[in-house]
């Protein structure tokens, strides 16, 4: 005789039953499906719109080189980078929105030194660590240049008289605390020698001082004097940045001649934090390609830009020791900053 033995199931353990098949079922698919989703993804990436933030208004440095840049990534993509101008705050307020921005991709954004020195002069600032590096694309150097009737024909010329005549030689800045005078302190205390920094209002006021004979020199950027270097109004003794020129190859730099400084600003392009590695590592190539573009690379270097594509390594470097350089001006020097 056989005997069987009937098993019953209630209704809710019936339904147990079921989702409990259902839930080993979806841990073992679902990872396979979001590694293949992913795969395609990266694939496929840039597939639609990306915004390109700029801290800045239109015309601005920075304005000025993300618009080529972003273009040419239109074009190897096939997907329109378009560019958003979003100034206030000395570049705080559009830095904060790209911090603040979707991680997916699909927004990138410029930065400068101006993001790592707003601590110093904003009370709400943005911080260059809550965004992913992508990569440096420009440095903006500054330079030591004076009048081309100056008697200083060499930057030892100049430096041998500031150090016999210390506080005597005068130098133009855009204001106290301003980036020209943060060049000039920094370069002050590099050079070993001492100066009387004249205050003007802007750059261009502090240029037509020098250009009237009024000081006797300036360490202000080099896109804001190239003209006046071109007609021969000016003369540069040296370039502060890490190589000559391209389009003033006979131009010392100021380690060339025995000063340790590379002075002046630079440009480059970021993510929200937590952007995926590989989409940045995606724009980064690009970016990388677009800098090769002699057209973009003429157009910059003619603005008084110095192109240097940088890997996101390389550019974290780069801000590093700016950030040495901005704590030694605050904490050594007592330098207080403005936005300018």
């Amino acid at each position: 005789m056989l005997l069987y033995q009937a098993y019953w199931y209630s209704p809710k353990e019936e339904i147990m039953k079921k989702l409990l098949v259902l839930a080993i079922v979806l841990a073992l698919v679902l990872p396979l499906f979001a590694a293949g989703a992913k795969e395609e993804t990266i694939e496929k990436y840039p597939s639609r719109t990306v915004r390109v933030i700029i801290p800045w208004s239109v015309g601005g440095m920075t304005d000025v080189l993300t618009r080529p840049v972003a273009s040419h990534l239109e074009k190897q993509f096939g997907v329109p980078f378009v560019v958003e101008n979003k100034p206030g705050g000395g570049g705080v307020v559009g830095s904060l929105e790209i911090e603040k921005a979707a991680n997916d991709g699909y927004v990138i954004g410029t930065t400068s030194m101006s993001t790592v020195s707003a601590k110093y002069v904003s009370p709400i600032y943005p911080d260059i660590y809550n965004v992913e590096l992508i990569s440096q694309v420009i440095t903006i150097p500054a330079t030591v240049t004076v009048n081309a009737n100056s008697p200083f024909k060499t930057l030892q010329d100049l430096i041998d008289y500031a150090k016999a005549n210390p506080g005597k030689l005068t130098n133009s800045n855009s204001g106290t605390g301003a980036s020209a005078h943060i060049y000039a302190a920094y370069f002050e205390a590099m050079a070993g020698i001492k100066v009387n920094h004249i205050p003007y209002p802007a750059y261009a006021e502090a240029v037509t001082a020098l250009l009237g004979g009024h000081v006797d020199m300036t360490n202000i950027p080099l896109p804001d004097l190239s003209a006046h270097v071109d007609s021969g109004s000016l003369r540069l003794l040296a370039i502060a940045s890490a190589e000559r020129h391209p389009s003033y190859p006979d131009v010392p730099t100021l380690k060339e001649l025995g000063i340790d400084a590379v002075m002046g600003n630079y440009s480059g392009f970021v993510a929200p934090k937590g952007t995926d590695p590989e989409k940045v590592r995606i724009i980064d190539e690009a970016i990388g390609r677009a800098m090769q573009d002699e057209t973009i690379r003429k157009f910059l270097i003619d603005a008084g830009y110095q192109p240097v594509y940088l890997n996101r390594t390389q550019f974290a470097d780069v801000i590093k020791d700016a950030e040495k350089q901005l704590d030694f001006l605050v904490n050594e020097l007592g330098i207080k900053f403005i936005d300018d």
